[in-house]
């Protein structure tokens, strides 16, 4: 907020103050790309002095990055801009530890190689995310074109002490621009190729005493598709959405402060449902692949989405602590068509209508003073109400109106209470504890019925319901060695509740999974700060992992397993270095062992799918090869069951690693050029647990270059995956063949930009 002074460097923050002073620093430089400038009221970094610094809320406070223990990266708005990072599909270029894919809505992350990779409504993530505090339950709520973004923080680790709901392997937290005491606007337009048209437009600012409001608007329009559809002849992999985003603050004193914040998106897409035939592998009756962007299918796919939600954040100074209340709305509708086999003989296609909607409230009473020690405690509920009505139809079922109806409910309730106290033992060595008791209950509800010429047979019913109660802990160690340098060490519990398949009411539920995290890290700003430096080495023990299993059945549909056990090690490193004026260097890398330690046969469990292409036999059940193809491929796979341990776990690579570079280069008194490059690499990594469909590594490559001819006018001609790089976001198996959605290639524009 503008006309507010913000504290020294390592200056310890009143809480209450805190919120507000992080407000403050919505221009300035985040995480490993530090770029954004500081507000004109505060107190100015010297760039030819080295890296500014960063303010992150990840202990639920506003801290210096480099005084948290916990292993974060924190990406500012100029940052994600200059990096062409313009969605969260995309943040996996700028923070290596972070994966990220889609499946038809939903968005999946992983973060160190813990995510999940069910898609199906009423999942949730095993990485929680967060928007100005509020926990975002739907996955297709992760699928979010960046507007108005103040800062990104990806914390690193299990964060469920302090953070609402399945924060079981990290957190992704974005943080939007608030309005303050004066006027703020920006806008932009550009044209790109595949004939898109994209424009934003935010403006904020004082409506009248002790009131302020913003309003943000995005909208894109893609008309030309990456690939085409030939046997209908039409564009596919494409999208259109626009949206809205408010917030109203009002402070009737200066002890008392209200956020009431609304948003709506309305999308239209086939990027990630327009499957294609895997290049490697043939679909039932020999089909091959028309080209990794076309496809042959003879329906068309598309999801329409519409996501809105309310919140009203409440913060209270009371003297010797601060309240903070959330209380939220969230509502999404999704309504899919796509054709699974991707060829033009319809084999199978399905069609559903989905739908979720959340209630939640936080209460959080934190501490005043800091030192010598600092306090938190509080609490959560959250209910929700997810449904899917589902057409499972085609040859493969029986005939084309032929199959399976699935109407399915789940509600969930969640309660938690939760504290955390850390204790300066000296003025150079702090003490963390924190613990967490969260009790779950999920209720099933609908069925399954067979589809007969379009007739809804009758509904056998799948009620059922499961509830757990888990304690939850973290416990970590601060020392400081200098002003300037740093180490910790930290354990952290978590857990994720187990949960049904709205796809499949009729299985029975995966159990809940549990994470043991060991971490010792170390945070340094080194040669006068000219050069920010984090690392972290970290080991995972996970048990009852959940997983989205390979094709099972003659349809090969999917289904949800625990796989017993899975081991992480791994390092996380992140740097920025400003070693002249003007000039930014960024980067960092993650090295993982992510492997199942045990996956194999069990009381309950056959064992680990394993697909095999057609004509195949199962042979050796229970073995780490429990099945061959016996010969050329005719399409479709043959699961068998057996030992997957040791294989590497999806989606999480051996190693990924970016490195980036910001210019800017003044030509004049008034005039400037911005350039900026961002590359990214990544090792690869199997989208199921058998490790037969792959993603191979690649390389990734965007640029971009600005003219500015003042302060409030620039002009920006940029490209990104220069290379053209073919990479997927998704590969899926069924009984029919493999389907792949390849991620997007070579896109290229120009944009014209104006911020007062």
């Amino acid at each position: 907020m503008s006309g507010l002074r913000l504290p020294p460097a390592r200056a310890r923050l009143r809480p209450g103050h805190a919120i507000l002073s992080a407000a403050a620093l919505a221009g300035l430089p985040a995480g490993a790309f530090a770029q954004d400038a500081a507000p004109s009221t505060a107190p100015q970094a010297d760039e030819s002095r080295g890296v500014q610094e960063i303010i992150v809320t990840a202990q639920r406070r506003a801290e210096n990055l480099q005084d948290v223990p916990i292993a974060i990266t924190a990406v500012g708005s100029q940052a994600l801009a200059s990096a062409g990072i313009s969605e969260t599909n995309t943040l996996t270029q700028a923070v290596p530890s972070v994966q990220f894919s889609r499946s038809g809505a939903s968005g999946l992350f992983f973060v160190r190689g813990v995510g999940t990779t069910n898609a199906s409504i009423g999942d949730e993530g095993s990485n929680a995310f967060y928007v100005d505090g509020v926990y975002m339950p739907d996955l297709s709520s992760t699928v979010m074109q960046f507007n108005n973004i103040d800062r990104i923080e990806v914390l690193k680790g299990p964060q469920g002490t302090l953070f609402g709901r399945n924060a079981f392997g990290g957190l992704i937290q974005v943080i939007t621009k608030e309005p303050g005491d004066h006027l703020d606007a920006s806008a932009q337009a550009g044209y790109a190729n595949y004939n898109t048209i994209q424009g934003q437009a935010y403006i904020g600012g004082p409506i009248t005493n002790g009131i302020s409001a913003d309003i943000a608007l995005t909208g894109y329009d893609q008309q030309d598709g990456w690939g085409r559809n030939i046997t209908l002849d039409r564009d596919i992999k494409k999208m259109k959405y626009w949206g809205a985003r408010s917030k109203v603050v009002i402070r009737p004193s200066d002890a008392v402060k209200f956020v009431l914040a609304g948003d709506y998106y309305d999308t239209d897409d086939n990027t990630a449902i327009g499957w294609s035939v895997d290049e490697d592998f043939l679909v039932r009756g020999g089909i091959r692949s028309v080209g990794s962007m076309d496809t042959a299918s003879n329906d068309y796919s598309l999801t329409q989405l519409r996501n809105w939600g309310v919140s009203l954040t409440g913060e209270f100074d009371l003297g010797f602590a601060n309240l903070t209340s959330i209380s939220s709305l969230r509502d999404s509708r999704n309504k899919s068509d796509f054709d699974v086999d991707a060829t033009q003989v319809p084999y199978l296609r399905i069609a559903f209508t989905s739908g979720s909607r959340a209630y939640q409230q936080e209460l959080r009473l934190a501490s005043a003073d800091t030192d010598p020690i600092s306090w938190q405690i509080g609490a959560f509920y959250l209910h929700s109400e997810v449904f899917n009505r589902s057409r499972f139809t085609g040859l493969a079922l029986g005939g084309l109106t032929t199959g399976q109806y699935i109407d399915a409910t789940l509600d969930t309730d969640s309660i938690a209470g939760f504290g955390e106290l850390t204790w300066s033992i000296t003025p150079t060595t702090k003490l963390t504890g924190g613990i967490r008791y969260t009790n779950d209950k999920r209720t099933l509800g609908g069925g399954y019925a067979p589809l007969v010429s379009n007739v809804v047979g009758t509904l056998i019913p799948t009620d059922d319901e499961l509830s757990y109660g888990k304690f939850t802990w973290r416990a970590a160690i601060r020392q400081e060695i200098t002003h300037d340098v740093s180490v910790y060490a930290s354990y952290n519990r978590g857990f994720k509740a187990g949960t049904y398949s709205l796809q499949n009411p009729q299985l029975p539920p995966v159990k809940p999974q549990y994470i043991n995290a060991y971490e010792v890290g170390v945070k340094s700003e080194l040669f006068g700060r000219a050069l920010r430096l984090n690392a972290a080495a970290f080991h995972y023990d996970i048990s009852d992992y959940q997983v989205r299993s390979a094709a099972v059945g003659t349809l090969g549909t999917a289904v949800l397993l625990n796989a017993a056990s899975v081991k992480v090690n791994g390092i996380d490193v992140d740097f920025e270095a400003a070693p002249t004026k003007g000039l930014r260097l960024f980067g960092g890398f993650t090295w993982l062992h992510s492997r199942f330690d045990y996956f194999g046969p069990t009381d309950t469990l056959a064992g680990a799918p394993f697909i095999y292409p057609l004509p195949a036999v199962c042979n050796a059940q229970g073995t780490s090869h429990p099945g061959m193809s016996t010969g050329p491929q005719t399409g479709g796979f043959l699961t068998c069951f057996g030992d997957a341990s040791g294989l590497q776990t999806p989606t999480a690579p051996d190693f990924s690693a970016s490195l980036g570079a910001s210019a800017t280069i003044p030509l004049n008194e008034v005039q400037e050029l911005r350039a900026n490059m961002m590359a990214s690499y990544n090792s690869g990594y199997p989208f199921e647990t058998d490790g037969v469909l792959r993603q191979d590594a690649y390389m990734l490559l965007n640029g971009s270059i600005e003219y500015r001819p003042t302060d409030r006018w620039g002009l920006e001609f940029w490209a990104k995956n220069i290379s053209d790089t073919k990479y997927f976001q998704q590969k899926i198996s069924t009984g029919l063949g493999a389907t792949t959605a390849r991620a997007a290639p070579r896109t290229y524009g120009v944009t014209l930009k104006f911020d007062y």
